[in-house]
């Protein structure tokens, strides 16, 4: 897969003032651009507006499409983060454009030659917006809530590592190991770790993040209407970034920005097309070619580190989903590429295993896993001792291989269940596709009895990371992550081997064990994954969607008047 950025990117940073015309034209001839080709582009969009404006302009409200709903603002309960944490909340480090990691709450950090402390640094004159000190004691207080099995996300399992928290004076953080944890690095710089202040959480209780927010980020809440919109307004008292790629290091430009769910996924296009939003995140893949050739618009598109996988219950014996020779058997009935043709207009890739190939510790090795191949899909299943009956249906011992499919209802999540469905019916077996709303989707797959199969789609800036949560046999319980169940002792001994990693080459290594078991044993199936694909419109400026985190920040964003 392409991993390279595209010249509708570099257009769009150049428009944003972060390449020069130099720098956009070596580019992209080293895309295969010609100078010529890339004048009639520039040329084009000269035509439909002018470049930029000389000085980025305050105010106007930034109009951005999202296409899944919004969950609650809460970083230490939410079982998804949204577009507006990164306009409410700082994490303690940041990812730049280019993949290195960039101090954002904290100015410096250290880990120690043994690799059983991290020592942060924060920034000096970091405030909540309700005015409280971010003092390294706030921090704390933040990470302790993130570690409480009893009020935390699934995410906490990341921090499991983490023996204890030490808040050495007002500005110096510790975390002390249980053992090396080289891989924290990553951890602290998501959203799952974005620093919230402790004390107005525990005032509005259950209304936090509903009603309420008190981060460090340059906006403030405003309101959060699920299936709706979330907005937020300039915090005006903001004491500003150290971020090193912002331009904008003080209060932000906007007025405000106004996040829109739009889940039919063929009005996203017509949304940005007519003007109705300025900022789109994953129109339609079929849209995507004739938006690029729209000069009011700029499109980006990079494989994000994401993956859509298909988790059949361990809980389900009577349909042998416990069994390996089961689960490879349906893997093996999918044909991935033929759902990245049809489905993903070829913007994506099949997974043969748990992470992208995009990815800088994905393996090779997982591709002779989980290759199409339906007569050895239905051998394996008759070697289990199904056979079809009267209707086509596979039975054994009496029951018939019937089984629901649990799906966010999202048109994309509503056809690739779809493609699912069609796929196990010709190995014989019969899918319900169950269409839920986001909460209670996550409301089944959390429930003491779960779902009988459910499809997910995970984005994370380390993959490795949240995919670990969906095999692990620590999360296989109600409430936890592991839908499908699955306890897998190879499996947790990857896993382990990661989680103690004690430098880079450890982890490397620790990462190619972890794909391959998986790719093997199937504690959940991997399908595909997608690019990500943004659009603007040329009034918006300074907006920078990039490869290595999953939203944009919106603290160099303005409009033109």
């Amino acid at each position: 897969m392409d991993t390279r950025v595209t010249v509708h990117e570099l257009l769009a940073g150049y428009r944003a003032g972060r390449l020069s015309r130099r720098d956009l034209l070596i580019r992209s001839a080293a895309l295969g651009v010609t100078a010529t080709a890339l004048g009639e582009l520039l040329a084009r969009e000269a035509a439909a507006a002018p470049l930029a404006q000389d000085e980025p302009v305050v105010g106007g409200t930034l109009r951005e499409g999202y296409d899944l709903d919004f969950t609650m603002l809460d970083p230490v309960s939410t079982n998804w983060y949204d577009p507006a944490f990164h306009a409410l909340y700082d994490s303690l480090l940041i990812d730049a454009p280019d993949g290195t990691l960039q101090p954002n709450l904290a100015e410096s950090w250290e880990v120690s030659e043994d690799g059983k402390t991290v020592t942060f640094v924060l920034k000096e004159g970091g405030l909540f917006h309700s005015g409280r000190p971010l003092t390294a004691q706030a921090v704390k207080e933040d990470y302790d809530a993130v570690m409480d099995p009893v009020n935390s996300s699934p995410l906490a399992s990341l921090f499991t590592p983490v023996e204890s928290i030490e808040a050495v004076d007002e500005r110096t953080l510790v975390l002390h190991m249980k053992h090396p944890y080289y891989e924290v690095l990553n951890v602290v710089k998501t959203g799952f770790w974005a620093i919230a202040n402790m004390e107005t959480r525990t005032e509005l209780a259950g209304q936090y993040g509903q009603s309420g927010v008190d981060g460090t980020g340059p906006f403030l809440f405003e309101e959060w209407v699920p299936g709706s919109h979330v907005t937020v307004t300039r915090w005006e008292d903001y004491p500003g970034s150290i971020v090193p790629y912002f331009t904008n290091k003080g209060t932000a430009y906007l007025d405000g920005i106004r996040w829109e769910t739009i889940l039919e996924a063929a009005q996203r296009a017509v949304r940005i097309e007519n003007a109705e939003i300025d900022t789109l995140r994953n129109p339609a893949l079929q849209d995507v070619a004739r938006l690029q050739t729209n000069p009011d618009l700029s499109v980006s598109s990079y494989s994000e580190p994401s993956g859509y996988i298909f988790s059949p219950s361990f809980e389900r014996t009577d349909l042998d989903f416990h069994e390996l020779t089961m689960r490879q058997a349906m893997s093996h009935a999918i044909d991935r590429q033929a759902i990245v043709t049809a489905l993903l207009s070829d913007l994506g890739g099949p997974l043969y295993g748990p992470i992208a190939p995009a990815d800088v510790y994905y393996t090779p090795a997982v591709e002779e896993f989980n290759q199409f191949d339906l007569d050895r899909a239905k051998a394996m299943v008759a070697e289990l001792g199904w056979t079809p009956g009267d209707d086509g249906i596979l039975t054994k011992n009496g029951v018939r291989h019937a089984f629901s499919l649990t799906v966010q209802a999202e048109s994309f999540n509503r056809d690739l269940a779809s493609v699912l469905q069609a796929s196990l019916a010709e190995l014989g077996m019969e899918v319900t596709i169950e269409a839920l709303d986001r909460g209670s989707y996550f409301g089944k797959l959390n429930s003491e009895e779960g779902a009988e199969s459910s499809l997910f789609y995970y984005l994370w800036p380390v993959p490795i990371d949240v995919f670990i949560l969906f095999v692990d046999s620590a999360t296989a319980m109600p409430g936890q992550s592991n839908w499908g169940r699955a306890k897998l002792s190879d499996v947790d001994a990857a896993i382990k081997a990661w989680k103690q990693a004690a430098n880079a080459e450890e982890l490397e290594a620790a990462g190619d064990q972890f794909q391959t078991v998986v790719a093997e044993q199937l504690p959940t199936i991997p399908l595909v994954v997608r690019n990500s694909v943004w659009v603007s419109r040329p009034n918006v400026h300074g907006w920078l969607p990039h490869q290595y985190d999953i939203y944009p920040h919106y603290n160099d964003v303005w409009l033109s008047q």
